[in-house]
C-alpha cells in the first residue's frame, strides 16, 4: 500500500502527463484517458477539473482542450523558449549534414525548426514535412521545393497528423530524416505524450535512408506515455547537446547509434 505522499506524487505525475497529451494534440477525451491510465472516469474527471482550476485547460462534455487559440499561441511561444540555446546549437550542427540536391524529411517540432533556420547555405533542396511553420519558413526560398503533407491540423504543434499524413509517405524516398522526439532512452527507445503521431513518425522512418534523431539532453533517459515501435537499426544518428552523460553516449553507441554533440 502506497503512502499518502506517494499517492500525491503519482497523482501529480499523472496530471503532468495528461497536460503533455493535451499540449500535443490540443484536446483529449475522458475515454482516451481512462484507457491510457487504466483509471475510472471519476478519477480522470477530477484530474481535468483540477487542471481547469489551475488555468491550463477548458473542460467540455466528455473531455478537455487547451484554452482559447489566443492563449494557446502564448503557450506555444513560451514552450519554444525552453532550452533555446541547446536547440539552436543542435540545429546548426544538423544543418551541416544537409547537402545541395538532398531530398529530406523534416518532422515537426521546435528542434527541427531550429535546423530549418540554419540551412541558408543550401541552394537546391526538396523538403517533405508535416510542419506548417517550416513550410512557411522555407517556402519562399529560391531552390527549395516544399511538399507539405495532408492530414489533420494540430494547432499546438503547428503540424499535420493522422492517417492521411502517414499515407503521404508511402511513395516518398528521402536521403535524410530529421526526427523529433519527446523522450529517448537506450533501454526503452523513443516515446511521446500522444499516440496520434506514432504512425506518421513510423512512416517517415520507413521513407528515409538515414535517420537523425534531434533531441536536447533534457529528453534523454526519459520516458513518455507511448512508445514508437522502431528497431535501433533504423536510427543512425542522435544529435544532442553537451548535457548528455558519457554513460548515455556509450549506451546509444553500443546500440549502433552515432551520437553527435553540438557545442
Amino acid at each position: 500500500m502506497k503512502s499518502k505522499n506517494e499517492q500525491l506524487a503519482d497523482m501529480q505525475q499523472r496530471r503532468e502527463k495528461i497536460l503533455e497529451m493535451i499540449r500535443e494534440d490540443g484536446t483529449v477525451t475522458v475515454k482516451m484517458l481512462t484507457e491510457a491510465f487504466n483509471l475510472t472516469e471519476a478519477t480522470i474527471r477530477t484530474d481535468l477539473r483540477m487542471l481547469q482550476k489551475e488555468g491550463y485547460v477548458q473542460r467540455y462534455h466528455g473531455g478537455a482542450t487547451l484554452m482559447t487559440g489566443k492563449q494557446n499561441t502564448g503557450a506555444l511561444l513560451l514552450e519554444r523558449q525552453t532550452h533555446l540555446n541547446e536547440k539552436d546549437a543542435i540545429g546548426k550542427l544538423a544543418a551541416q549534414h544537409i547537402e545541395n540536391g538532398d531530398t529530406i524529411i523534416f518532422d515537426s517540432g521546435t528542434t527541427t525548426t531550429a535546423i530549418a533556420q540554419h540551412i541558408t547555405h543550401i541552394r537546391k533542396l526538396s523538403v517533405v514535412t508535416t510542419a506548417v511553420n517550416i513550410a512557411l519558413m522555407l517556402g519562399g526560398e529560391p531552390g527549395i521545393n516544399i511538399l507539405l503533407t495532408g492530414g489533420t491540423f494540430k494547432f499546438p504543434t503547428l503540424s499535420t497528423s493522422g492517417e492521411k499524413a502517414a499515407s503521404f509517405f508511402e511513395n516518398v524516398l528521402a536521403e535524410k530524416l530529421f526526427l523529433a522526439t519527446a523522450c529517448i532512452s537506450p533501454r526503452l527507445g523513443l516515446s511521446f505524450p500522444s499516440e496520434t503521431d506514432i504512425k506518421v513518425k513510423s512512416a517517415m522512418i520507413n521513407s528515409a535512408n538515414t535517420v537523425y534523431v534531434v533531441a536536447d539532453s533534457s529528453k534523454i533517459d526519459k520516458v513518455s506515455m507511448f512508445a514508437l515501435p522502431c528497431d535501433w537499426s533504423n536510427i543512425h544518428f542522435l544529435i544532442t547537446d553537451s548535457g548528455i552523460t558519457p554513460e548515455s553516449v556509450r549506451a546509444f553507441e553500443a546500440l549502433g547509434v552515432k551520437v553527435l554533440i553540438a557545442e
